[in-house]
């Protein structure tokens, strides 16, 4: 009651007071998202048949075997089965050039000018004789290296090159004395934690990273279990969740909203997603804020940094976007907790975390509460077009959102050639939705 009573007090006043651009709030939102770490990569379906080994065909695809399990539900027999490959990534952490390595993830990753290039699997320590984090450089290179067993082993003379060395045929010494990135004698480990706290690479991982870091280069080495990243071709916020090799503790619900709290997406992430992630450790990419689905507003994409976000029975869409798509002016309150869209003689007020609205003098219930993401409105789909006169529907084929905006011919008020050709979009768009029998949805959006 005391919030409805603010957007009265605030609506009175809305002429008195500078309000923010939407522009710039919209720009914010971008400049948020492009903070977080980047999903690249796109996970595969293989058709295991009965005689094929895990191990086999992990490698073949670059990944490790304990990664193929982890994605797979961790309950693999012999048979003909349908995988699915953990080719799919959320980067760590930010970084410039240099090597990454997260330890939870048992994966090292190659970063050039700031972007993720190439993703390796790694083995890493066992509990007992862990991999230590920190920021280190490569100290030295070496073609078929010699192994001076260190006190822990039980040979007493040097390993020469060759099929019996451990460190295979590649070595990346760490400034950290004693340990490095190597290739193997047994790939099998690869993905397990198995070492005395070097890294180990399939050996062809290893020619590639080998001929790739330079002396010198920056090596970072990290143990994190929840990461964060944005795919920016789908609008989607991602978490991958990781195994806990060193039993470090329990990642709860609670944390993964305080961590978004840094880039000011907590009240838009998705937490029932994230109950369902934390299951179990995957380290698959899942979204957990905005989505794949597209947004079109009579027959014309609208350009969203976020994608529509599900929000109980309605979607919740950037207000600028929205309100340019509509022809409708936008205005924020000083802080941005309030905003008030016009049309036509429709006023539409909102308030940022509650769910009624100030329409034309009277109060509205909302199916979802407009709320912040990085400091950009977000504000309920199908609310706000059924509230202007427009309708909302469904496209399962083209897994979009579609947006009649409910004026006709007569809300284009501009009389230019690319005006012309949105209102003959607008009239085709219409007839779309006539003459497909397209659902309306009026109490539940897909």
């Amino acid at each position: 009651m005391r919030q409805r009573w603010a957007l009265v007090s605030w609506v009175a006043v809305i002429g008195l007071v500078a309000s923010a651009r939407p522009s710039g709030a919209q720009t914010e939102l971008q400049r948020v998202l492009a903070r977080l770490p980047p999903v690249f990569g796109e996970a595969e379906l293989y058709p295991r048949n009965g005689t094929e080994e895990i191990s086999d065909i992990a490698r073949r695809f670059g990944v490790s075997a304990s990664a193929v399990f982890n994605a797979n539900g961790g309950e693999l027999a012999l048979g003909d089965e349908l995988l699915l490959i953990p080719t799919a990534h959320v980067a760590p952490v930010p970084f410039q050039d240099g090597v990454l390595v997260n330890l939870a993830e048992r994966n090292l990753y190659l970063y050039e000018q700031g972007r993720p290039v190439r993703v390796f699997p790694v083995a890493i320590g066992q509990r007992g004789w862990e991999t230590p984090t920190g920021g280190y450089t490569i100290a030295n290179k070496a073609k078929n290296p010699t192994w001076f067993p260190p006190s822990w082993a039980l040979e007493e003379e040097p390993v020469p090159p060759g099929p019996d060395n451990p460190l295979g045929d590649r070595w990346m010494g760490l400034s950290i004395k004693g340990y490095g990135v190597h290739a193997t004698n047994s790939p099998s480990s690869v993905g397990l934690y198995v070492s005395h706290g070097c890294m180990r690479m399939y050996p062809e991982h290893a020619h590639a990273l080998y001929d790739k870091v330079a002396v010198g280069m920056p090596v970072e080495i990290i143990y994190r279990r929840v990461v964060f990243g944005f795919d920016s071709e789908e609008g989607v916020v991602c978490m991958a969740y990781h195994p806990d090799p060193y039993f470090v503790g329990t990642i709860r619900p609670e944390y993964v909203r305080e961590a978004l709290q840094t880039y000011g997406l907590d009240k838009v992430v998705d937490m029932e997603a994230v109950v369902q992630a934390l299951e179990r450790p995957t380290s698959i990419p899942t979204p957990i804020a905005g989505s794949s689905a597209k947004l079109l507003v009579n027959g014309k994409t609208v350009p969203l940094a976020l994608g529509p976000t599900r929000a109980g029975r309605d979607w919740l869409v950037a207000a600028g976007p929205l309100a340019k798509a509509l022809w409708a002016e936008l205005e924020l309150g000083p802080r941005r907790d309030y905003l008030l869209m016009r049309r036509g003689s429709e006023r539409l007020f909102y308030s940022m975390d509650c769910a009624e609205a100030l329409v034309n003098g009277r109060m509205v219930n909302l199916r979802a509460a407009p709320q912040l993401a990085a400091g950009h409105p977000l504000i309920p789909l199908k609310d706000t077009v059924t509230l202007l006169g427009g309708s909302v529907g469904w496209d399962e084929a083209r897994q979009a959102i579609l947006v009649w905006d409910g004026w006709g011919m007569a809300s284009f008020p501009r009389t230019s050639p690319s005006d012309m050709q949105a209102s003959t979009e607008a009239r085709s768009f219409f007839w779309h939705l006539l003459t497909t029998g397209l659902e309306r949805i009026t109490e539940e959006t897909r």
